[in-house]
């Protein structure tokens, strides 16, 4: 026999299916609409953001001039005194050196007077500055721009020069702009705002931008092309909207706006980036709206259903109760459906994800704690190798009345090393600590390395790693007194820095070599004796990145033959109730 499909089932199904035609497609048009408004949107912000970086130029452009109009009168005013004009540039520079590489005046023999250090001492003469030179000479009413252009003192760099009217022998006022300010500011602006901007000249030379070279654009001498299409090319159209393709066929929108104060152009290439990521979010919306509109229908369509088959079901139950000859009787309705099933599912299976979830958190603390712990055990016999080694030499020199005085330290250093290394402890204890250290490095060494405290009020108490302060004067004795060679002061200084808080351990020794900074705080396989001579360092260093966060832990500052500074950082909040 066939199965009947009931009529209730049959209009819940086209209700449905009705309800959710119109809510997709008012989402379609809806989706397309908004799309449509992205990109006329995101067109309009760009346009904006190279109005700013215009504006920004023409502020620019007019302190370039004020620099050189300044200098012209500070050279008129002083022609005579060569050290005034001197003094002048100088202090113009430094005052200017955040936009600028260099403020300097050409002479007809190609030699300048310059105000940054290097111009200052090297004045030569330089092939570079005679096409600026005869420019400027050239246009003695005006202000000349040169194209971008390897300086050799001020790198890569744009001259604004300007010849100086009414003096007593040829002469030009030069000014190299400082590209990496712009650099930066363009690097800050494709990175905020997720665009690729440039700024170039009118024959296609990139002056600043495209840092990163990514996306669509190929780099090469300085200049780019998209595709077939060369930086010349689109500089040559009139349209400042352009809608080019790459070698992979991919699509990228161009904009382009001159400058209005330099003879530059800016650019801004949107390989649409952007406007996927706004598509990527609204189609999040999409599916939510889609996921609401699938919950309306089914209500609807359950609420219309259910007001058709409630009287439907009441009435054949009262038919069939008549037909038995009961014919006043209450028929209650009681609802109970696959949706309280699927809510206590549901629920279930949230409980089991968040037990999983805590009970990750447990074993990844547990590995960190373990961690710790192991970078803890491996202090304890490096000190020990040390100290038994500076017994050998004790006895080995004669000096046998130092023996119970390197021993007693021993025992100091053994007793607050191999306590718990979970437990942190006072910087007054480490001070003892390092006392006895150094008391042992002493007589290991027969030198007179004197310990200074600076402790800024309220730290002594500082709640710190235990054995932190050891093996950085260790550090001290090993890389800034080469190993006891020389004997010098160590200085132990504890102070607050915003909400840090910083403790140094400085030597006046030979200093650490540059290259080695580099890499003695890293943890790399190799020989076993290098390993051993820096496990101090690396496991401070480790132990306060695991404990605190990647953004603390030791940084090594020296300047060879004259001091070296390790600095150890800590969240200064720690000190509330932390030991």
């Amino acid at each position: 026999m066939r199965r009947r499909i009931s009529l209730p089932l049959k209009l819940f199904l086209l209700v449905f299916a009705f309800v959710l035609s119109c809510i997709i497609l008012i989402s379609q048009l809806s989706y397309r609409y908004v799309q449509k408004e992205i990109r006329t949107s995101d067109l309009y912000y760009t346009n904006q953001i190279l109005d700013k970086v215009d504006q920004y130029f023409t502020v620019n452009f007019s302190s370039f001039q004020t620099i050189l109009f300044s200098v012209e009168s500070s050279v008129k005013a002083n022609i005579g005194n060569l050290d005034v004009i001197k003094k002048q540039l100088r202090e113009l520079y430094e005052l200017n050196s955040n936009y600028v590489s260099n403020i300097y005046l050409i002479k007809s023999d190609l030699s300048i007077l310059g105000g940054s250090a290097p111009t200052r001492i090297f004045d030569e003469s330089l092939a570079e500055r005679e096409p600026l030179f005869d420019a400027a000479d050239k246009n003695r009413r005006i202000t000349f721009v040169s194209d971008p252009y390897k300086s050799k003192y001020s790198g890569w760099t744009v001259t604004m020069v300007r010849y100086l009217n009414n003096a007593p022998f040829p002469m030009a006022i030069a000014v190299d702009l400082d590209l990496n300010a712009i650099e930066e500011a363009l690097f800050k602006i494709n990175t905020q705002e997720q665009m690729n901007l440039a700024l170039l000249t009118a024959s296609g030379k990139i002056i600043a931008g495209f840092s990163e070279n990514k996306g669509p654009i190929n780099i090469q001498d300085h200049t780019f092309s998209i595709g077939d299409t060369s930086a010349e090319q689109i500089l040559d159209t009139t349209e400042t909207s352009l809608q080019l393709h790459t070698k992979e066929g991919l699509p990228v929108s161009l904009l382009k706006k001159p400058t209005e104060k330099f003879n530059w152009t800016l650019i801004s290439i949107n390989d649409e980036s952007r406007l996927k990521a706004g598509l990527s979010r609204l189609e999040t919306y999409y599916i939510g709206l889609l996921a609401a509109g699938f919950v309306l229908s089914l209500f609807i369509s359950l609420l219309i259903a259910k007001y058709i088959r409630t009287p439907l079901l009441a009435l054949k139950t009262k038919m069939k109760r008549v037909e038995q000859g009961i014919l006043t009787t209450p028929i209650p309705i009681n609802r109970n459906d696959e949706f309280g099933d699927l809510s206590r599912t549901f629920d279930r299976m949230l409980q089991q994800i968040v037990e999983l979830i805590q009970g990750a958190e447990l074993h990844h603390e547990l590995e960190r704690k373990l961690e710790i712990q192991v970078l803890q055990s491996q202090i304890n016999p490096h000190f020990l190798y040390n100290t038994l080694g500076s017994i050998s030499n004790v006895i080995r020199l004669g000096r046998i009345e130092k023996v119970d005085v390197v021993i007693e330290s021993l025992i100091s250093i053994l007793e607050y090393g191999m306590a718990d290394a979970a437990e942190k402890v006072s910087l007054r204890q480490e001070l003892q600590n390092v006392a006895d250290y150094i008391a042992i490095q002493n007589i290991r060494y027969n030198r007179s390395f004197r310990l200074i405290e600076e402790i800024e009020a309220g730290l002594i108490d500082f709640p710190v790693f235990r054995m932190l302060l050891q093996p950085l004067v260790e550090n001290s004795i090993f890389h800034g007194y080469n190993g006891g060679g020389i004997e010098g002061p160590i200085t132990i200084h504890a102070y607050r820095e915003t909400s840090n808080v910083i403790i140094e351990v400085i030597d006046q020794g030979e200093g650490i070599p540059s290259g080695l900074i580099e890499h003695i705080l890293v943890s790399e396989p190799g020989d076993v004796e290098v390993r051993r001579k820096r496990i101090g360092l690396n496991n401070i260093h480790d132990r306060i990145r695991l404990h605190y966060g990647e953004q603390f832990g030791l940084q090594i500052i020296s300047i060879p033959k004259e001091i070296t500074r390790v600095r150890a950082e800590f969240p200064a909040g720690l000190f509330k109730g932390d030991a």
